[in-house]
Order: structure tokens, then C-alpha cells, then sequence
């Protein structure tokens, strides 16, 4: 038996009966230790809010360079076809002197420099580009050159009030004209699949050069490699 006399200070803390035998903290000790204890990982805590609010503004990298170049690279100017001669084609002109007639403006304009400008959409970049070659052909109407556009729809009864209204809204002098969908195959022209623009620059019937533009591609530095050429065209030396 346990003698009774034993007091309450010689009895074993939880601490000594679970083998702690390290000195108990005073009262005061123990309270500053839990004061600043909750303090203890702060540090730790601010950083990993740092990486994470790094992490999150730095966003994905822009490794898409193409959207850094400018759109007249996406412009194609090919040899393909160079020299060859333009084919015939009849046209339905909706402006110019000869709406309402079915003509072949290839054949009209002979063994003049031309720009044809072929298009399957009507847009804004569409309509800048005909703007700036109408004003090329009246600077060098007098060197012959000439300009003529031809839609390529399936929808030339929907599509002509579009072309008189483009016509009115720019006063575009230069014809705008409708033809189908099997004009893109004709020999010479080959028409690429996914050219929402198609520009031949030809003189005497032969292609002297081509630009092809993707839809949204013909920009203000594509639209002026296109006018340079026909500048080009109109004032080349045929003294030879």
C-alpha cells in the first residue's frame, strides 16, 4: 500500500509518467511562447502567397509568334502560272458603264497592264484594297493601265446589291462584276482554296505576278505591296 503521506508535490506529473523529464515552463514562459508561436511560420506563409500571386500574373507565354508578324507575310506572292496567258471569261458587271451586261473584260482590255482582283468575301479589307487600286488607276490611267473585280459566289442575285452598295460607299469607278464558282479552276487563274483575295497583275494577256491573301491577311502593308506592283506595271519600259 501507497503510504498516505506521500503529498501532493511528490506525486508524478503526466509529463513524468509519460518519461518527460525535461524542466516544466514557468507560467509566464509558457504564455510568450504561445503569444509568438502563432507567429512562428508568417514567414513561410508571405512567401508561398508570393510565388502564388507571381505564378498567377504572369499568365501563359505568348508563344505564338505568328501573331506578332504582320499580315502582309501571310500574303502569297507565287511564281506559279508567271507568264502564263489569262484565259477568257465572261463576267456579269453590276457597276461601271456596262452594268447589266454580260462581258470579258480579259478580252476588253487587250494588251493593256491590268490588275484583276478577285474575291470570295466582301469586307473591309476588301473594299480598302479596291479603294487604293481605283486611285492607282486614275494616276496612271494614261499609262493604260486598268482594273477590273469579279465576286465569286454562288449567289450573284444576292450578292449584286452588296457590290452596287460597295461601289456607291467607296465611289469605286474601277467595274465590280459577279461570276460562279467555276471560274476558280480556269486555267491560269487557279484560284487557291482558302483565298478570300486573289490579285493577277497581267499585261498583254500574260500574268506578270499574283498575290494570294487569307481572309483578315490583307492589311495596309499588304494592300500597298499590291499597288507598288501595279505602280510597277503601269510605268515598266516597253520601250524594248
Amino acid at each position: 500500500m501507497v503510504p498516505l503521506s506521500v503529498g501532493m508535490n511528490q506525486m508524478e506529473s503526466p509529463r513524468q509518467m509519460c518519461g518527460d523529464d525535461r524542466p516544466m515552463k514557468s507560467a509566464k514562459t509558457a504564455a510568450w511562447s504561445s503569444k509568438w508561436g502563432k507567429f512562428s511560420c508568417l514567414p513561410w506563409a508571405i512567401a508561398v502567397c508570393l510565388i502564388v500571386v507571381g505564378v498567377s500574373s504572369a499568365g501563359p507565354a505568348q508563344s505564338k509568334s505568328d501573331e506578332t508578324i504582320s499580315a502582309a507575310k501571310h500574303a502569297e506572292k507565287t511564281s506559279a502560272n508567271m507568264g502564263e496567258e489569262v484565259a477568257s471569261f465572261y463576267v456579269r458587271a453590276v457597276t461601271g458603264p456596262l452594268a447589266g451586261k454580260s462581258i470579258c473584260y480579259v478580252c476588253r482590255h487587250g494588251d493593256r497592264p491590268v490588275v484583276m482582283v478577285l474575291v470570295r468575301e466582301l469586307g473591309a479589307d476588301v473594299a480598302a484594297l479596291l479603294k487604293e487600286l481605283d486611285r492607282c488607276v486614275n494616276r496612271h490611267r494614261a499609262d493604260g493601265l486598268r482594273c477590273f473585280a469579279v465576286l465569286v459566289t454562288g449567289a450573284p442575285q444576292r450578292e449584286a446589291p452588296r457590290l452596287q452598295t460597295l461601289s456607291f460607299d467607296e465611289k469605286l469607278e474601277l467595274p465590280l462584276t459577279l461570276a460562279g464558282e467555276a471560274i476558280a479552276d480556269a486555267a491560269a487563274l487557279n484560284i487557291e482554296p482558302d483565298a478570300a483575295i486573289t490579285a493577277i497583275l497581267y499585261e498583254d494577256r500574260h500574268i506578270v505576278s499574283r498575290f494570294s491573301f487569307r481572309t483578315g491577311t490583307c492589311d495596309a502593308a499588304a494592300r500597298q505591296s499590291v499597288v507598288s506592283a501595279a505602280e510597277q506595271l503601269a510605268t515598266a519600259d516597253r520601250s524594248r
